[in-house]
């Protein structure tokens, strides 16, 4: 289990019962316990595995007078992936 960051998160109310699942729901064994950590832990389970991960393209310093521009690059649909696929197999 990580550590909380300050003593603010290590005494919310959400660490404590996150604690308490991990303790005395998944070591202790009792199923009230389980069902808390199973509602607290699903959410960011899920969030990890399915949500969007940030990746780092470059990292520079700007001197003064230089700009960055940003752009986003859409995402593929199903018919430019499909094509794509197609074109791989081919070749």
């Amino acid at each position: 289990m990580a550590r909380p960051t300050s003593l603010r998160s290590f005494l919310s109310p959400v660490a404590y019962l996150r604690r308490g699942a991990v303790y005395k729901g998944v070591l202790g064994g009792r199923r009230g316990w389980m069902a808390v950590g199973a509602v607290l832990w699903t959410p960011k389970l899920l969030k990890k595995a399915f949500g969007k991960n940030e990746e780092i393209v470059a990292t520079e310093k700007l001197k003064p007078g230089q700009f960055v521009r940003l752009e986003a690059i859409p995402p593929t649909t199903r018919r430019q992936r499909k094509a794509a696929k197609r074109a791989r197999t081919a070749a």
